[in-house]
């Protein structure tokens, strides 16, 4: 009965490496996958710089590590969803959006803890009517239309 071959030991070696790999790419760094995700908040029809956006998963997600992806609108009233850092987007699913629209405090105004401005209309997540739908891949929203309460 002959022996193994010689490229016998270079293709378990092979297999071996490229099990490897994918076990490692697997377990990553726990991260979901994120898509970008774009938009622009208007209250009265005006943009609102610094209105902030919270993107509550709709698939009942209790984890305390669950992604809570959100965004900070710019002076224009843009922005762009952060998960993990800056803008990178968010995971795939549906989402309810609230929004909350602190007014600047302290004494330099660096500070989102005064009142919001929004009267706490959009706070909550039971009331909202916004929902939302992420694919596997970049999306541009339509504006937000919010009114002063």
């Amino acid at each position: 009965m002959p022996g193994p071959s010689p490229r016998a030991p270079r293709v378990g070696a092979a297999l071996a490496l490229a099990a490897l790999m994918l076990a490692l790419t697997a377990c990553g760094d726990g991260r979901k996958k994120v898509y970008p995700v774009r938009g622009r908040i208007l209250v009265d029809g005006k943009p609102a710089p610094d209105c902030f956006a919270m993107f509550h998963p709709m698939d009942g997600d209790t984890d305390p590590k669950r992604v809570m992806p959100f965004a900070q609108a710019d002076a224009d009233g843009n922005f762009a969803v952060s998960s993990y850092v800056s803008g990178d987007g968010m995971p795939t699913g549906e989402y309810i959006v609230t929004f909350e629209w602190p007014e600047r405090s302290g004494l330099l105004k660096n500070n989102f803890d005064g009142p919001d401005r929004l009267k706490g209309k959009y706070k909550e997540a039971k009331k909202s009517e916004f929902r939302l739908k992420i694919e596997d891949k970049p999306l541009e929203l339509p504006p937000f239309e919010l009114k002063k309460p």
